[in-house]
């Protein structure tokens, strides 16, 4: 072989790994571009994904907080039912009652489901409560008039019949439960009777004062009385009803599991700062669960109404 042969060797060898040069910068600025792509689109499914997340927490918060005035307000109205006009109490605890149910199923949508079960324990002691919340609300509202038309003195002694009925009105209605099925008829015409000549009654066309009942409201009352089922939750005082619906049980433990949930992890740090802490602490100043500085005591003493 010769020097020609040679150089044409070398040169043809020089060209090829040219070529295989040129070759690997074209592959590696392909596979550059791929990766840089692939990098992209990771980094940007992640950012959808805490995003999809940053959403899913601030509306499970929102649906929290929700939940929890619409629970609270159908309470206040069980424990003030018998101060509104009879006429309006069952369309207004109906109202609430579907805010309720409205509020309850957005949270079986959002879960998780140990915030959605406690939840749903809330709702049925509502349920429970609207049982029995308009009935009551008659019973509560005679009993509390009758009590106006006792004598100021002592009533055991006093003299004036007026007083004396509605004295003893309120005994046989607050008694009625323990009174024989079979007397009862006789027993409502009784209780009738006293009512009528405790002076409790409105006149016939005179305007209707706080604490006096009207003829539809002794017809409602007989009503009840005609069918006294759960008596013992249609006298009771609210100091001591309430503790036993259990309501209030239920709410703290919806509480704790929204705690729990943080606590856990179950949810970022922005969800927290953002949700949950407002509906556990209270953000603002309106007094509404998980709006405002008011809210942190409410969720600790428990919701409004009377204790």
């Amino acid at each position: 072989m010769g020097v020609q042969d040679v150089h044409t060797a070398l040169t043809a060898l020089g060209a090829a790994f040219s070529g295989a040069a040129a070759l690997a910068a074209v592959m590696v600025a392909r596979w550059q571009t791929v990766f840089g792509r692939r990098v992209a689109l990771e980094s940007l499914r992640s950012q959808a994904a805490v995003e999809r997340q940053l959403r899913l927490e601030a509306q499970r918060c929102e649906a929290w907080t929700v939940f929890l005035r619409a629970s609270d307000a159908f309470t206040d109205v069980v424990w003030r039912l018998g101060e509104i006009d009879a006429r309006s109490r069952e369309e207004v605890l109906r109202s609430r009652s579907e805010a309720l149910t409205e509020a309850c199923s957005g949270l079986r949508v959002l879960g998780p489901e140990c915030v959605v079960r406690h939840a749903e324990a809330v709702r049925e002691r509502c349920a429970r409560m609207e049982r029995y919340a308009a009935r009551r609300a008659v019973v509560r509202s005679a009993l509390r008039a009758l009590e106006r038309r006792w004598c100021p003195g002592n009533a055991e002694w006093c003299e004036d019949e007026a007083h004396g009925c509605a004295f003893v009105a309120h005994d046989v209605l607050e008694k009625w439960a323990d009174r024989d099925e079979g007397d009862r008829p006789d027993d409502l015409g009784f209780l009738e009777y006293l009512i009528r000549e405790s002076g409790v009654l409105a006149d016939d066309g005179a305007p209707v004062e706080s604490g006096v009942l009207t003829e539809d409201d002794l017809r409602r009352l007989l009503a009840v009385a005609g069918n006294p089922v759960s008596w013992d939750h249609l006298v009771a005082e609210d100091r001591w009803l309430r503790p036993r619906t259990g309501y209030d049980e239920e709410r703290g433990a919806f509480i704790a599991s929204v705690r729990a949930l943080s606590a856990d992890g179950g949810e970022s740090e922005a969800g927290r700062t953002r949700g949950q802490a407002a509906v556990l602490r209270g953000s603002s100043d309106d007094g509404v669960p998980g709006r405002g500085r008011g809210a942190g005591r409410r969720l600790h003493a428990g919701p409004p109404g009377r204790p």
